[in-house]
């Protein structure tokens, strides 16, 4: 092996190695720290991390300065089981949803500042066809489902994915305000479950809920929209509890 090859190997060594130490640590460390735990040089652990945070697998908080890794891994190892384990598990509960509701039913998970969705149902009978699809990419700030997720990050990366894109006004109810969706956010966190009141679709309201990894951090939402005309509040109530009842069982398969 030439010494260049053998350079890349050492890289990559000690990257496995700070990755699998910061995962001992879900609260982070600080750069002094991490270089004692692996007993690498402070230079060598500062370019690390940096190719870490570029690639998205980590951050260095704001205010600790402590450097943690993000759920980019578990995003790729879901991605290898195949996402399909989720909606495997989902499923079930799901199809219930849509029998005891009659409306369109919804399963997304997150990628990076979107939600894509993983599963659709629509009842037949329908007259108001929702504009989702299976595939499709939105914004987390105008649905309910991407709320739903939003409302249970931390508020510096509410504020960072806010900043990375820029709020487009889909109908006259878009939430375009931070301070706006703060408050919103701060709802979603006491109720348990996001509404969008035709912030996205004109005539349509959804209601959502996260689905809740073992530590806490949203990784998908379900949810279930109807004509704004038939989603009445009591609806609204009944849905939510469903949604919520739903969402708790599919977080037992993954570990809590």
């Amino acid at each position: 092996m030439d010494a260049q090859a053998s350079s890349g190997v050492q890289s990559l060594d000690r990257i496995f190695l700070i990755i699998e130490e910061l995962s001992n640590y879900p609260k982070g460390l600080a750069l002094t720290e991490l270089c004692a735990i692996t007993q690498l040089p402070k230079g060598t652990v500062s370019r690390m991390l940096a190719s870490l945070i570029t690639h998205g697998y980590a951050v260095q908080e704001p205010e600790t300065k402590k450097y943690r890794l993000t759920m980019r891994l578990f995003e790729i190892g879901c991605r290898v089981a195949g996402s399909m384990n989720l909606l495997s598990v989902a499923r079930p509960y799901l199809e219930s949803l849509s029998n005891v509701s009659e409306e369109a039913v919804h399963l997304v998970t997150r990628s990076e500042d979107e939600v894509v969705y993983l599963y659709k149902e629509e009842p037949v009978q329908s007259v108001v066809r929702m504009s989702s699809f299976v595939g499709l990419r939105n914004p987390m700030y105008c649905t309910g489902v991407g709320k739903s997720i939003l409302a249970f990050l931390p508020d510096h990366e509410i504020r960072a994915i806010w900043d990375r894109n820029p709020p487009v006004r889909f109908t006259p109810k878009t939430i375009v305000s931070l301070d706006v969706m703060m408050e919103e956010i701060a709802r979603i966190r006491r109720m348990g479950y996001a509404i969008d009141d035709e912030e996205h679709e004109i005539g349509v309201r959804c209601i959502a809920a996260p689905i809740l990894d073992f530590g806490g951090a949203p990784v998908a939402a379900i949810s279930i929209s109807a004509p704004v005309t038939r989603m009445s509040e009591e609806k609204v109530r009944e849905y939510a509890a469903l949604l919520l009842d739903a969402a708790g069982n599919i977080r037992h398969y993954f570990g809590k």
